[in-house]
């Protein structure tokens, strides 16, 4: 399974421990309603799902877990399976129709934006971040001139996390400008000399974005539309920059003590690391595109999947650029993984696209997760899902 957002998962949920969460928002995220799919919506044709992965998501949802869905493909038949509630206060089951919040996901969808421009040879990988950015990273030891665009793309340029500063923590409402960002991450000195050493950091995709927008004179949600949303027909995906609610139906996030935070926190804090919002359907045909060749040239499809093993937290994977790839019984399933304050969402996709499973559920936090058993169970659930 993919840990390679597991950093960011945890980065982002300390979020949600800010004071301000506790005294103004969660009254607010209370209030919000996921409401029933509407009765005119198409059902989805779906095939049956494979033995075992009912019982899967629904280990998950014993093991603590408010709801889950799951989405399978074998060839061009698909399946959905779920478990548990989209909303607590309602009791509105969940539906693989519903928004959620896709987290670190984004990160691959920044990605190939940035390798479009280079197949169209409007940057190059090699660029060195103050070609673009020239004044950005220039503070203790953190130096745009020796950081290229590829190290960012890889998680290799040593900078430092920003989510874990505590003016971000105590403002998750602030709508966050990516250069404040970026100016937080490089108070420290950066972890090693780029290139030599791997580590993950939203800083690394927020500066990705800001390239995005100074080489095409265009805001990152243009571009992503452009490239990606409208000529995949990706109705249900969407990267909100201030707005905390979410598109209708939508799933409910909950974290431990602080409830439901579905509209708790400015996605601005995210941005091209990690605001982006979509459903599970939305999330497979999006990578089914990439994998198989649609969006990208042959050779930056090459340099995106160029991996490299990593460790990160308790899984094990290879990562290349905004892309990592973890090992099945039955093959490698490419794709990423997202979290954030009560959103979680594994991504996998076999290179010919003919295998896709898609799991994302709404109670992530740090408690849940560490538990042996339940990753034992979420295992098990991408397993079957991938595989069976």
């Amino acid at each position: 399974m993919n840990a390679s957002t597991r950093r960011t998962g945890q980065a982002l949920v300390t979020v949600a421990l800010g004071g301000a969460l506790t005294a103004a928002l969660i009254p607010a995220a209370s209030a919000a309603s996921a409401d029933t799919p509407a009765a005119g919506a198409p059902a989805s044709a779906d095939a049956k799902p494979p033995a075992g992965l009912q019982a899967a998501a629904d280990r998950l949802v014993a093991d603590g877990q408010p709801g889950v869905i799951v989405m399978t493909r074998r060839g061009n038949k698909v399946a959905h399976v779920t478990s548990g509630v989209a909303d607590r206060a309602t009791g509105t089951p969940m539906d693989p129709r519903m928004h959620t919040r896709i987290a670190s996901v984004t990160k691959t969808y920044t990605s190939t934006v940035v390798l479009q421009l280079a197949g169209e040879r409007r940057l190059s990988l090699n660029d060195p971040v103050a070609k673009w950015l020239p004044g950005v990273l220039t503070r203790n030891g953190n130096d745009g001139r020796k950081i290229t665009i590829r190290q960012l793309l890889a998680q290799r340029s040593g900078l430092n996390e920003f989510a874990l500063d505590p003016r971000v923590q105590t403002q998750p409402t602030r709508t966050w400008k990516p250069r404040e960002l970026v100016d937080i991450a490089q108070e420290k000195a950066p972890q090693y000399r780029p290139g030599h050493g791997w580590n993950y950091s939203n800083t690394n995709y927020i500066l990705a974005g800001m390239i995005v927008e100074k080489v095409t004179h265009h805001s990152f949600g243009t571009e992503l539309q452009r490239r990606i949303i409208k000529p995949l027909k990706l109705r249900h995906t969407s990267l909100p920059v201030a707005s905390m609610q979410l598109p209708k139906p939508y799933v409910h996030g909950y974290f431990g003590d602080y409830g439901d935070v579905s509209t708790a926190i400015s996605p601005s804090s995210g941005w091209t690391s990690g605001g982006m919002v979509s459903t599970v359907d939305d999330v497979a045909r999006f990578h089914r595109a990439l994998y198989t060749g649609r969006l990208l040239t042959k050779r930056m499809q090459r340099e995106m999947t160029t991996a490299r093993p990593v460790t990160d937290d308790w899984v094990k994977e290879d990562y290349g650029l905004g892309a990592a790839r973890t090992r099945f019984s039955c093959g490698f399933g490419w794709g990423h993984d997202g979290g954030w304050p009560g959103y979680r969402t594994w991504t996998y996709t076999s290179a010919d696209g003919k295998r896709q499973a898609v799991i994302t559920y709404n109670g992530h936090n740090s408690t849940i997760e560490a538990d042996k058993t339940f990753q034992s169970h979420l295992k098990k659930a991408a397993e079957v899902a991938f595989c069976s």
